[in-house]
């Protein structure tokens, strides 16, 4: 990403001299990321960046290689692999400690055990693996981003430098004179990438997104291009150069025009990838094209200091986000920034230059290696300044706080009386710190997912619904649970109403798989399950059908009214056709923000956590659903009254914690509400 053109021993010194542009470009790409992540209006689709780094380095890596290749006749794995160690690692462990220094003094204390596995994965450059394997969303993310989640690229990216010089060595052996064999490798590479990113970004999103097999097609367009510059240099100067400021245009519309639901990367990283190759392959020297602008001296300035740029960009605003509790104001992104800039500007002067006038370092590829070795276990060790936070950390910080608690705790009963639980909500204002019986506590609510979730019912990956039959399997009363993950957080208390009843009871839930209907699509995977999990629903004709589902306010507020209703419609129609009934319950009201984690950094000022009611819900939404589910064969429940008082929401009720993260709510706080699930089943099976 942020190949180094100053090395003293590198073979292609001064060709990279005199492609001042590039520098210029690199700081066109920072400067993307850094407005989207600054969450600057206009730059919705900044992280497009990224790709533009990829590309450049996969045009140096290529040049420096091949041009190794033609000085030498052979390529020094080892000359290239330490100077990769003196570009990388000493700014990115500085970095990383830093990030670590910060984090333990501001960062919320349930987040310190994660960032530990991060640091280390940094250390490693295997972060993407870690935020892949997490299904880490980068942009729309459940959970608050990890101050090192954006060393994802630099992962693929030294991943890339592990495996791309000896397939290029291996490729030139092959044919030295024409290049041919290289050319018709990378190419089958780069295609091979493309199809594979394309193909799969809907089905495996977080896969597509951090992993290198799908990113690679980006690093090997530059590096294709790298093989026929030549070529493209002798084409017509003026059409290069318009290519070149449409390249620009598009890149600052895309930035603009991209967000969050841009299904990325996809067919949608192809124009940010072109974009940049037309840049670089416009005319460096010519007078019109917008290399003229790449080399001005403040572009050049911010380009040469882009790596250490990314590095503390990111860290710097989510810690100061953590230690503000809220949402950072315009002056503080703007002070988040000016710091950046400072970091960047000293790690440059003292870590990034230093390091390449160290004639040892410089002279020894051997203490090279040796330095990168170190600095790794530097990395490691570092980790360990988080590693400090446990489950017995977040238990003492829990027990502090209940020292001085005026809350009206319950007991762990978890099946209240209407009485109790309207107690217990009223006077959740009141409660100032963390009770000392909490339920769960901070460090269970990780794993307070429904048991729906560890018998295997609750599917992911399986077209056909699995068959889960609890309660009565021979009743003449069943019941059927259809819906995503906000369907399947009520099963505890649904389980136990069908035990107390004597009901058969089944579910049909899949994480992700809006009942909705968007008219902007459902996710691809959901499709054939939703139309298998509808037939076999129609199929047993059940006595009720319990339908519920995520209603993110932000994602339905530019939903078409006119689209939602008919896509409701259809599966009202759907699902009543042989003469079921059904009972929709609307969604219960959404945090934005991750509660264990907000509480552990306010144990005593829990109401730093409560949140409006009037920010929880999209009305438009509300209505649509109302109107749709409310009928002859179908009632619409809303249980809001039961979450939230009239103008707040209290994340703690009682002794409960409510959520169990951004969205949904924990199994305590579920189970609590069996009385009024209960009621409002047995009405709806009575009319």
């Amino acid at each position: 990403m942020f190949t180094s053109t100053d090395d003293a021993v590198d073979p292609t010194r001064q060709f990279f001299r005199r492609r001042r542009d590039i520098q210029g470009i690199r700081a066109l790409a920072v400067l993307l990321v850094l407005a989207y992540h600054a969450e600057i209006p206009g730059f919705s689709g900044g992280y497009i960046g990224v790709d533009i780094f990829f590309v450049i380095s996969g045009f140096l890596i290529t040049n420096l290689l091949v041009r190794e290749f033609d000085l030498n006749g052979k390529i020094s794995l080892t000359d290239f692999y330490a100077r990769r160690i003196r570009r990388l690692l000493p700014a990115s462990l500085v970095a990383v400690v830093g990030t670590l220094v910060m984090s333990r003094i501001w960062l919320e204390p349930l987040r310190l055990g994660d960032l530990t596995q991060d640091a280390r994965a940094a250390a490693l450059f295997i972060t993407n693996l870690l935020f892949a394997s997490r299904e880490s969303d980068y942009l729309q993310s459940a959970l608050p981003p990890s101050p090192l989640q954006h060393y994802w690229s630099l992962g693929v990216e030294e991943q890339f430098y592990i495996f791309f010089p000896l397939i290029v060595m291996l490729l030139l052996k092959i044919q030295r004179n024409t290049k041919v064999m290289l050319k018709i490798g990378l190419a089958l590479i780069t295609a091979i990438s493309l199809v594979l990113c394309v193909a799969l970004t809907s089905k495996m999103p977080s896969a597509t997104f951090y992993l290198l097999p799908f990113r690679a097609w980006e690093l090997g367009a530059g590096a294709l291009l790298t093989l026929v510059y030549t070529q493209v240099q002798r084409t017509n100067s003026v059409l290069r150069e318009s290519l070149g400021w449409l390249a620009v245009i598009s890149v600052l519309v895309t930035g603009f025009l991209y967000d969050s639901r841009t299904v990325f990367p996809g067919y949608a990283a192809v124009l940010p990838v072109v974009a940049t190759l037309m840049m670089i392959a416009s005319d460096d020297n010519s007078r019109f094209g917008p290399s003229r602008v790449f080399e001005i001296r403040i572009l050049q300035w911010v380009g040469s200091r882009s790596y250490s740029l990314y590095l503390w960009h990111w860290p710097i605003l989510i810690v100061a986000k953590a230690a503000n509790k809220t949402d950072l104001s315009a002056i503080q992104v703007a002070l988040c920034l000016v710091a950046t800039f400072i970091f960047a500007e000293l790690s440059f002067q003292f870590v990034e230059q230093p390091i390449h006038r160290v004639p040892n370092f410089i002279r020894s590829t051997q203490r090279t290696l040796t330095f990168g070795v170190v600095l790794i276990v530097i990395g490691l060790v570092a980790s360990l300044i988080t590693a400090p936070t446990s489950a017995r950390e977040i238990k003492t910080i829990e027990n502090q706080s209940s020292e001085s608690t005026n809350s009206v705790t319950a007991t762990t009963v978890f099946q209240y009386s209407d009485d109790q639980l309207k107690e217990f909500l009223n006077r959740a204002s009141d409660i100032a710190s963390l009770p000392p019986d909490l339920e769960p506590t901070l460090v269970e609510l990780d794993a307070d997912e429904p048991e729906i979730y560890k018998i295997g019912c609750h599917d992911h990956d399986l077209d056909e619904p699995p068959q889960c039959i609890f309660g009565n399997p021979n009743s003449a009363t069943s019941i059927a649970l259809f819906g995503d993950s906000h369907a399947a957080q009520w099963f505890e208390p649904l389980r136990r109403v069908a035990e107390q009843r004597g009901f058969k009871f089944q579910t049909y839930t899949r994480s992700g798989c809006t009942p909705l209907g968007l008219e902007t699509g459902v996710i691809e995977k959901c499709k054939v399950w939703q139309q298998n999990a509808l037939q076999l629903i129609n199929d047993k004709k059940f006595s009720l059908v319990i339908i519920s589902g995520f209603t993110n306010p932000e994602d339905l507020a530019d939903e078409s009214p006119d689209g939602l209703i008919n896509n409701l419609s259809d599966l009202h129609a759907a699902i009543t056709a042989n003469g079921q009934n059904v009972l929709y319950l609307a969604d219960t009201p959404v945090p934005q923000l991750h509660v264990p984690i907000c509480l552990s950094g306010n144990a005593n000022s829990v109401q730093n956590c409560t949140f409006l009611r009037e920010v929880a819900f999209n009305p438009q939404t509300y209505e649509v659903l109302k109107g749709v589910w409310s009928s002859e064969t179908s009632r619409f429940v809303d249980l809001t009254d039961w979450f939230c008082t009239a103008q707040i929401c209290p994340v703690v009720i009682g002794n409960m914690v409510v959520y169990r993260d951004i969205s949904h709510i924990s199994s305590a706080y579920a189970l609590a509400l069996t009385n009024v699930l209960q009621r409002e089943i047995d009405f709806s099976l009575k009319n």
